[in-house]
């Protein structure tokens, strides 16, 4: 009989447990985990030393033909090896010129990172995702979003529904005062100052879990923190205000920043992608660096892949994908955020209307958590919660 254990984890326990010498307990397990590792744009001249090293140690590199002679193109790698093998390919780079050394250091990040676990500070809390998915509890305070438009535009509505979710569980709180559903028009600062700020007022002081403003208005974001707010949540990753960064580089809070195409208006418009993952990957690596630059700590930093924004649907499902792909995204090295509850996809799915897409959603959930997820955006806070603990239990084992 062969059983395949799939992790470094579940080979060292087991070897623990068949009474393996110590130091092949140290030795062995970075062996038994295998990696792809696709690295973008390399020069054939990088590309083809990088080949020639990992052969020489048992792991190989995936390249393009045309970046052999006489053609001599710059090609993607698909660099492929056991943790063991792609650490002695760094160690080799190193005695290569600096542009080699840069990609075996960040060969190695990409390792390190898939495996990664975070801790975030939201105000006064320390949340910490290294045992347990955060649940993040939608509270839109509109009246045109596409699942709870209405339902909650009344501040006594809002802040009932806060005391609601944190009873349910809910970790986060994440207000919004602007719809951000395909086709919505935008609002106006002071309108949807209007809707939020007074439901923060009520419950900064009276909810003991921590506070997310929904907003990509640098004013929005500064007043709800001043009143109670420890994080932003920016659909438009700092670019829909120039003064966003700024904001949240002075306050020192944690930033979600999100892959969208366009604006909610226009998002579903001509969508296409010729790889919907890469595309993601560039572009959250290009902002979290924007973030960075501008003063933002590493450690405040959360991305999301904008499942349902811009995004396709139908025969070409992007969302999906995105949600098998997750752990890619992992490789960058910080907290994702996935916000699948109740979308289209889900309904296209299941063919089914808004009020029936909780299991669908539970399901697309249960697999982004397992493939990295670290904090869900959900409107259905009590349903998400029990299923994240189970989901969290089962990957304590390895699975």
């Amino acid at each position: 009989m062969v059983a395949h254990l799939r992790i470094m984890d579940d080979a060292k326990k087991e070897m623990e447990r068949m009474g393996v010498a110590e130091g092949g307990i140290k030795i062995m397990p970075p062996k038994c985990s295998h990696y792809c590792i696709k690295i973008y744009d390399v020069k054939p001249q990088d590309a083809i030393i990088m080949k020639q090293e990992m052969l020489s140690i048992g792991g190989d590199v995936a390249i393009s033909s045309d970046a052999l002679p006489p053609s001599g193109k710059k090609t993607d790698v698909l660099l492929i090896g056991t943790y063991s093998q792609i650490s002695i390919l760094s160690k080799k780079l190193e005695r290569h010129y600096e542009r080699l050394h840069e990609i075996g250091k960040e060969a190695l990040d990409v390792m390190r990172n898939v495996n990664k676990k975070h801790e975030l500070k939201v105000g006064k809390k320390n949340l910490n995702m290294k045992e347990k998915t955060l649940i993040m509890g939608i509270l839109n305070v509109t009246p045109d979003s596409f699942y709870d438009g209405g339902k909650y535009d009344a501040t006594d509505k809002a802040v009932e529904r806060a005391y609601e979710m944190e009873k349910e569980g809910a970790d986060i709180i994440d207000i919004g005062g602007e719809s951000t559903r395909p086709g919505a028009d935008a609002v106006s600062l002071d309108e949807e100052m209007k809707r939020v700020i007074p439901v923060i007022e009520e419950i900064a002081d009276k909810i003991k879990i921590p506070i997310s403003i929904d907003t990509y208005k640098a004013k929005v974001a500064e007043k709800a923190i001043e009143k109670g707010a420890g994080m932003v949540n920016d659909i438009t990753a700092l670019r829909g205000d120039k003064k966003m960064a700024k904001v949240i580089a002075e306050y020192d809070v944690p930033v979600c920043i999100m892959h969208m195409k366009g604006t909610p208006k226009t998002m579903q418009k001509n969508v296409y992608y010729k790889d919907v993952m890469e595309e993601i990957i560039k572009f959250l690596y290009k902002q979290a660096k924007y973030a960075i630059s501008q003063g933002i700590a590493e450690e405040n930093i959360i991305l999301d892949p904008g499942i349902g924004f811009g995004k396709r649907t139908g025969n070409m499902e992007d969302n999906c994908e995105i949600i098998a792909r997750l752990k890619e995204l992992k490789s960058l090295g910080f907290p994702l955020l996935v916000g699948i509850s109740r979308k289209t996809f889900i309904g296209n799915i299941c063919n089914a209307p808004l009020e029936e897409r909780l299991e669908g959603s539970l399901g697309a959930e249960a697999i982004a958590i397992a493939n990295g997820a670290d904090i869900l955006r959900v409107h259905d806070v009590k349903e998400a919660k029990k299923m994240a603990l189970v989901v969290n239990k089962i990957l304590k084992f390895g699975i």
